[in-house]
């Protein structure tokens, strides 16, 4: 009988920690150095301290898993087979660092490069996992996860342009931003500016407008870095317009929060029915 799939990712996808549990991923951390001290992006990490640090305005690197740590997740799981998904090769070098632990662990593993970063590449990784838990071969589990690369999409503000512009992740998007709060769209395309927003209320309804008349079932993943009660308000207000979709509050993590700036916010979507997307 052939051994179930098994899945792992990396922390940059933001997976919460019980979806985590119930499905079984193995997640292989980032690490954050933040003033010259570094955190590993895990479970036991105490995000809102990291928060106040770079709200602070201290110095911050990320920096991927070794390929030590990958071989270490591969042999723990293996011989296999092993579907590993991560965040895309343009944001980070940690496929690489996956790609060389799968070599070196001499483990049956499949790399996949979902070509996204954040909770995107999360969802990729969801549909992965549910493949895998339904009994799917590894061809369709990096499938499902290749599936939903295609379809999925987010729309965010950006509190901290500079910040982003800084690190080389939003092209010719956002250039123009010199006052208020950048509203972006990403997708399998790339990333395009839907506007500015004076306040996060108005961010937020911008948000709204773009998902809730969608005519087909969605998985839904609401979350931020530290923005306050307006992602709270976005949250029940999806649930009462949207209430037949799969949604999800996430914590937007330090790898992210790096890049993005204190105060982001967004809502990933992908259709959950094939036939619908």
């Amino acid at each position: 009988m052939t051994p179930p799939v098994r899945v792992v990712t990396d922390s940059n996808a933001m997976i919460p920690t019980a979806l985590v549990e119930i499905l079984s991923i193995t997640v292989v951390p980032l690490t954050v150095t933040i003033g010259g001290e570094e955190f590993v992006e895990d479970a036991s990490l105490d995000v809102p301290a990291v928060y106040r640090r770079l709200r602070a305005g201290e110095p911050v690197t990320t920096s991927a898993p070794s390929p030590g740590a990958f071989v270490d997740a591969y042999r723990t799981l293996g011989p296999g087979p092993i579907v590993s998904v991560h965040i895309g090769a343009d944001y980070s070098v940690t496929l690489d660092s996956a790609r060389l632990g799968a070599r070196l662990s001499e483990v049956d593993v499949v790399v996949v490069d979902t070509g996204t970063a954040s909770f995107l590449a999360g969802c990729c990784v969801l549909s992965a996992a549910e493949a895998a838990r339904d009994g799917a071969d590894p061809t369709a589990v990096v499938a499902a996860s290749q599936r939903t690369a295609h379809a999925v999409a987010s729309v965010f503000t950006l509190a901290e342009v500079e910040r982003a512009r800084a690190g080389g992740r939003l092209g010719s998007a956002g250039t123009s931003v010199t006052d208020g709060t950048a509203v972006l769209h990403v997708d399998h395309a790339g990333v395009s500016m839907i506007g500015t927003a004076a306040t996060s209320d108005v961010a937020s309804a911008t948000m709204l407008d773009r998902i809730v008349g969608l005519p087909f079932r969605l998985r839904i993943g609401v979350g931020d870095a530290d923005a306050g009660p307006v992602v709270d308000e976005l949250l029940t207000e999806l649930r009462r317009r949207r209430p037949a979709d799969d949604i999800i509050r996430y914590v937007v993590g330090p790898t992210v929060a790096a890049h993005a700036g204190m105060g982001t916010f967004g809502v990933v979507y992908h259709p959950l029915d094939d036939s619908s997307a």
